[in-house]
């Protein structure tokens, strides 16, 4: 049994999307995080949502992954976390908080979810009560999604009443860019809800950038997706009609790497908060790329395309990186390998600062109005909270959900 836990493990890392192979065997464990490799926290400050993957696929792939609820003032996870599929990517919040995105690359599916005002219960909607999953919630993408990032956006209708008068209509919704391995695929969709209160859901695909991994919002609806194999950036767009529907997806510049890569993996991307410098780290070589975006803050693309502006070598390998601080701040880069956090300086890519962190670092999540940073460690299935008050002296506040050592050693 465990070699053959090993071979399907195998195939989740090497074939990407994992071997989509319905297991015999347990449900996902929801009393205690496991595997994490995404977290958000609500706006109050008190909830996290953390993504457990199944990755080495000690639970049945069907519903093996899980989105756990963590309260973290009691550092406990609540019975409100509920069972998906394998896998799972990063989880994303809608701007009110009261809907949630996260994506499982097993089945290949976006999924969705309800939050309750105080976020302590999340759920499907399209289940009974009291049901224990998101299965019911899942939109079909196919293509291994990997990585969602989102915006609040709208349209306005205009309409002509029978009596001559012109009346304008808003439609709100949640938009949405997914990052995809394979088929070089790039999906935007559209989340809204109707005037009954169902979801309705639009989108649409293009083959954009090959091996896509992560995404990251811009501005407006321009979005940065980056790739696994790629030779560029792309800023890309929806079509979106008046009535909120996805038409198709553009790029709306391409970003040039330098010329020593023939490709790239990229991984990890932020943004200063002007949204004028683009950060992405790459992992052949191990290196730290700054691009200079601040022409897409405008109407028009600028005739040139926008070149990167600096790189530096890395030490390791960095999977995740952050913007902590005021306009002045630092980036904050993920060593998966040697367990700890670098201290880099935005205008000149220098290492200035190393602190350790659990095993294994992988998500990072900065709550800029309190001066916190969460860091999501996926080997210690734990959350570490650091006070950066002082960017460049961050002081360990506290650990959650960690496991004792005897408990880990009998597990």
């Amino acid at each position: 049994m465990r070699l053959r836990k090993l071979v399907l493990a195998f195939c989740g890392v090497v074939f990407l999307g994992g071997c989509a192979t319905d297991l015999v065997g347990e449900k996902a464990d929801l009393t205690r995080v496991e595997s994490p490799v995404g977290m958000t926290i609500h706006p109050n400050g008190r909830i996290a949502y953390v993504v457990g993957s199944n990755f080495d696929l000690d639970y049945r792939a069907t519903d093996g992954g899980a989105l756990y609820v963590v309260d973290l003032e009691t550092d406990t996870v609540l019975p409100s976390s509920k069972r998906m599929g394998s896998f799972g990517t990063n989880v994303v919040l809608s701007e009110d908080a009261r809907r949630g995105y996260t994506l499982t690359r097993d089945d290949g599916s976006l999924v969705w979810f309800e939050v309750s005002e105080d976020g302590r219960d999340i759920h499907c909607p399209l289940s009974g009560s009291g049901t224990d999953h998101l299965l019911n919630c899942r939109i079909n993408l196919e293509y291994n999604p990997t990585h969602v990032a989102l915006t609040r956006s709208f349209r306005e209708v205009e309409t002509v009443l029978p009596d001559g008068t012109r009346r304008t209509k808003r439609v709100d919704f949640d938009l949405l860019m997914i990052a995809q391995l394979r088929e070089s695929a790039v999906t935007a969709v559209t989340v809204r809800q109707t005037e009954d209160g169902l979801y309705h859901f639009s989108h649409a695909m293009a083959s954009l950038v090959y091996s896509a991994s992560e995404v990251l919002w811009h501005s407006g609806e321009t979005f940065f997706v980056t790739g696994r194999a790629a030779n560029n950036l792309a800023a890309v767009y929806p079509a979106i009609t008046e009535e909120g529907e996805v038409k198709g997806l553009y790029v709306r510049q391409r970003l040039n790497v330098p010329q020593a890569f023939s490709a790239y993996e990229g991984r990890g991307m932020a943004l200063d908060p002007a949204r004028r410098k683009l950060f992405m780290l790459n992992l052949f070589p191990n290196s730290i790329l700054q691009f200079d975006v601040g022409g897409l803050l405008g109407g028009e693309a600028s005739a040139e395309p926008v070149q990167a502006r600096g790189m530096t070598t890395l030490p390791g390998r960095m999977l995740k990186v952050a913007w902590v601080g005021e306009a002045h701040g630092l980036l904050y880069l993920t060593g998966f390998s040697d367990d700890a956090l670098y201290l880099v300086t935005p205008d000149n890519l220098e290492i200035v600062g190393k602190i350790a962190t659990g095993r294994g670092p992988y998500e990072l999540y900065v709550d800029a109005a309190r001066h916190r940073l969460f860091v999501l460690n996926f080997l210690g299935g734990d959350i570490w909270e650091y006070d950066t008050t002082d960017p460049l002296d961050p002081v360990m506040v506290k650990t959650y959900l960690t496991v004792d050592s005897s408990e880990a050693t009998e597990n």
